[in-house]
């Protein structure tokens, strides 16, 4: 299963596994948008995104790109930035679980969430599109420069600049890392724990206020 939802007491844990590089697609982002409209319809009081032990995500499906036909390209322009835009602006508190590189779009699915802890090791972060010749979309931007201090963000976005998940902790961007998998999930489940204490509403007007897109 590439997107698996399921709950630990009030917390919904949306776990990305495809048994490869959890690449970005149409079909992820659908699934992607379903779920959240299912966890923001529960009584959970948090959301968590982890993926495997090795990787977050690498972004978005390359070898599918080119195979897109007229209606994919449509769909494409809609579902990305309405799936990342959607979890950046989600009216619960998210936590990602950055259990390993996060590349692109695995960038932007770590710096839409509200609270990132992450696994020990030699992995990065990087927004790589200049590398690969695509542009990097403003709504993209702006969830990068909401987390990222200038000028890293700057450095991330125009020159590709890779930063190892050390940097990032230093920087704040990384609230914490840890050892292994299971402590990392432990850890982002018992963080998760702290969100019933949150008067939702309030909660989620003072997000969107410093949240826009």
């Amino acid at each position: 299963m590439t997107l698996d939802l399921t709950y630990h007491d009030s917390t919904a844990v949306i776990t990305m596994d495809d048994g490869k590089v959890n690449a970005l697609d149409n079909a992820w982002f659908r699934t992607m948008l379903a779920h959240l409209d299912t966890v923001e319809a529960s009584d959970a009081t948090g959301l968590i995104l982890i993926g495997r032990a090795g990787i977050f995500s690498g972004g978005l499906n390359i070898k599918w790109l080119p195979t897109m036909n007229k209606l994919d390209m449509t769909e494409f322009g809609q579902l990305f930035g309405g799936a990342l835009n959607r979890l950046y602006q989600f009216p619960k508190p998210t936590i990602a679980a950055v259990s390993g590189h996060a590349i692109a779009g695995g960038c932007l699915l770590a710096c839409a969430c509200d609270v990132r802890y992450a696994l020990q090791g030699n992995f990065n972060m990087a927004m790589n599109e200049t590398l690969i010749k695509m542009t990097i979309p403003g709504w993209a931007n702006n969830i990068i420069e909401n987390v990222v201090p200038k000028p890293y963000a700057a450095a991330m976005l125009s020159m590709a600049e890779f930063m190892s998940f050390e940097q990032a902790e230093a920087l704040g961007i990384i609230s914490q890392r840890f050892d292994d998998h299971a402590s990392l999930l432990a850890a982002a489940l018992e963080k998760a724990e702290s969100f019933k204490q949150f008067s939702m509403p309030n909660f989620t007007a003072n997000k969107l206020n410093v949240r826009t897109l």
